[in-house]
């Protein structure tokens, strides 16, 4: 063990993941900078360097999580979301590299709003990137899980966001006083039959509901079509996360009303993935 190099161990490392992720190399690698603290840089240039045995222990039993299918994200405890890293513990979900395209179609459609109300914080990545990209300097975010509320407050103060007011709360509950130029969502979209279907990477560690609503997959929508048009100020919008092509005809219909317009969006996989409404 004591003759063990850096090199040798990602090496072994990396046959171990490879029957579980395409990605192999990057997440071995991932994880040894994580054990050991440094950068890539130093890890290529210090291969041959013994790695120390409390390490190599320790490396192995991450290795060991990600092999049974435990999302990296959590061996590593954090997230990178539209360029910025954020805290991830367990018992939140975790965010997912297409939900940054929700980002890119408020800049493009949207731009500045005065006003924003977010339903399911999570770790809190929207509502802080919309105000580090200096989309809106007056956010509200609530979600009815009191870790995702936590996580978010950490993160916010990780990143000095002081804009965002995090509320522990149930949707269905929730009542304002005042009204929204932007409401968004990544809201629970998985009908209860479809769970069967998921990864194992997600089933076990995701929160059940923020993955599904119990029901068909589309009773948050359903809710979302009332709450706009009581929420929303006039030429306002909401811009919510679907779970593919096979809703969109629901949704058009759920949306169908003569205060809405409407368009649909792909995610960086080129899935219909977003609905984009606008009260008029």
């Amino acid at each position: 063990m004591s003759s063990i190099t850096i090199d040798s161990a990602l090496y072994t490392g990396q046959k171990s993941l490879r029957s579980i992720t395409t990605n192999y190399k990057n997440e071995a690698l991932w994880i040894m900078q994580d054990v050991l603290n440094k950068n890539t840089s130093y890890i290529a240039l210090n291969k041959s360097s013994i790695i120390e045995p409390d390490k190599y222990d320790l490396f192995f039993n991450l290795i060991k999580r990600r092999k049974n299918k435990e999302p990296l994200q959590h061996i590593l405890n954090s997230v990178s979301f539209y360029g910025y890293d954020f805290n991830i513990k367990q018992n939140v979900f975790i965010p997912r590299p297409e939900t940054e395209s929700l980002i890119d179609i408020i800049k493009n459609n949207i731009n500045y709003s005065n006003s924003v109300l977010e339903i399911g914080t999570g770790s809190g990545c929207i509502p802080i990137v919309l105000e580090l990209e200096k989309i809106s300097q007056q956010i509200k975010s609530l979600d009815i899980n009191y870790n995702a509320v936590d996580l978010a407050q950490q993160n916010a103060k990780k990143f000095d966001c002081k804009h965002i007011q995090f509320l522990h709360q149930n949707f269905f509950h929730f009542k304002s006083n005042q009204k929204y130029d932007l409401i968004i969502s990544n809201p629970p979209y998985i009908a209860l039959n479809e769970l069967p279907e998921l990864d194992k990477e997600v089933i076990l560690y995701d929160p059940l509901n923020a993955l599904t609503d119990y029901d068909n997959g589309l009773i948050f929508y359903q809710y979302f079509s009332e709450f706009g048009i009581k929420y929303l100020n006039q030429k306002g919008y909401m811009l919510l996360e679907f779970g593919g092509r096979h809703q969109i005809n629901d949704l058009k219909n759920i949306f169908h009303h003569p205060n809405y317009t409407y368009s649909f969006f792909d995610d960086l996989n080129g899935e219909t993935r977003f609905i984009l409404i606008q009260k008029i």
